[in-house]
């Protein structure tokens, strides 16, 4: 009995290391390959090679990016075929019968959106149907073994993915989502303290952008590859919603962070700093705990102390224009403060919005 823990953690460890260096997508690829194999032996398929490099095409990080690889490849090679065949019956393997499959399979795919990422695929196929035939085969016959080779690769990748140590991308989304909203935390409280202490960091504010935007690039991929996963329009609205969320605080801070670059040295910030400490702490604080929801190891935060240190901070900018605090400043120094205060306000009102978005949803 005292065993199992001991072993549990060694295979959450040997888990957690086959993650990080994609040796579950290596072992699932090496599965697909020899599956692959075995049915193009089994069917006696002429050139099976091409079902093969298929499943390793096919095969991508979670199911979501495989779905949507076999969707692209088994669209394009349906076009490719049809125009090579009909090119290579009317042509042969001619230079005209070649571009003319390529021109009408392209075209074909730029007309119809659905089909625009296959264009290169398809223009492949046919060109290999023209170039690759045989004048003892028919091209109908050449582009039908065509067609079945690639399915049985794309068929053979989609149930290795779906059965063999299956990742989805919905969770990798949640992750990714996490990350995102956890960096521009860090950010938004980097840029505040930066201001109120009057040394704006640079490299720090630098690195932390270029993270973000990577991780943004990367969780919009994630996303239409959890989109083709599952159907649910809940899951599908929740996962745009936060994206979308993720977006505009990322903006309202880079509109910040802007203000706090141009912005040095002494103005209006010195006549509320703790207010401005209290919702930056209480802003980054509720972002991070919305990432640790999405990761599943936390409910969903509350918004009281947020909404208190908003209200604290609106309350003494009204202090401030009472009292004709500005009017001892520069028109430059006016604009620059409260564009900052209007940065800080606006993350707190999309950090609030996305709590009560996620709540509301999450109930249905």
């Amino acid at each position: 009995m005292s065993a199992t823990p001991h072993i549990t953690r060694h295979l959450m460890r040997l888990a957690q290391a086959a993650r990080r260096f994609g040796l579950r997508h290596a072992l699932r690829t090496a599965v697909a390959v020899v599956a692959t194999q075995l049915l193009v032996t089994a069917l006696h398929l002429p050139q099976g090679y091409w079902a093969v490099v298929t499943a390793v095409i096919v095969m991508q990080a979670n199911l979501g990016g495989s779905m949507r690889a076999a969707w692209t490849r088994l669209a394009g090679t349906a076009v490719g075929a049809v125009f090579g065949t009909a090119a290579a019956y009317l042509g042969g393997q001619s230079l005209p019968a070649s571009g003319l499959a390529v021109f009408a399979t392209l075209a074909a795919c730029s007309a119809i959106p659905r089909l625009r990422e296959s264009s290169r695929v398809a223009g492949i196929t046919a060109i290999i149907i023209i170039l690759g035939g045989h004048p003892d085969v028919p091209a109908v016959v050449l582009g039908f073994d065509r067609f079945l080779e690639i399915s049985v690769g794309i068929v053979t990748a989609l149930v290795v993915s779906l059965t063999i140590l299956p990742a989805r991308a919905s969770r990798a989304l949640s992750h990714g989502l996490a990350k995102l909203f956890e960096d521009v935390a860090s950010l938004f409280a980097v840029v505040v303290e930066g201001r109120i202490r009057e040394d704006y960091p640079e490299r720090h504010v630098f690195a932390l952008k270029d993270r973000i935007l990577r991780t943004l690039a990367r969780c919009r991929e994630l996303r239409l590859e959890a989109d083709a996963e599952s159907r649910d329009q809940g899951e599908s609205a929740l996962r745009a919603m936060l994206l979308f969320r993720g977006e505009r605080l990322f903006e309202h801070v880079l509109g910040m962070d802007h203000v706090a670059e141009e912005w040095r040295g002494k103005g209006l910030h010195r006549h509320l700093p703790q207010e401005m400490a209290d919702l930056e702490t209480a802003g980054a604080a509720l972002l991070t705990a919305l990432a640790a929801h999405l990761r599943g190891t936390s409910p969903l935060p509350e918004v009281a102390a947020l909404d208190a240190a908003v209200a604290k901070a609106r309350e003494k900018l009204g202090d401030m224009r009472r009292d004709r605090a500005p009017a001892a400043y520069d028109l430059s120094e006016v604009m620059h403060f409260f564009s900052f205060m209007h940065g800080m306000l606006a993350c707190a009102a999309d950090a609030r919005e996305t709590v009560a978005r996620i709540r509301s949803m999450e109930a249905l």
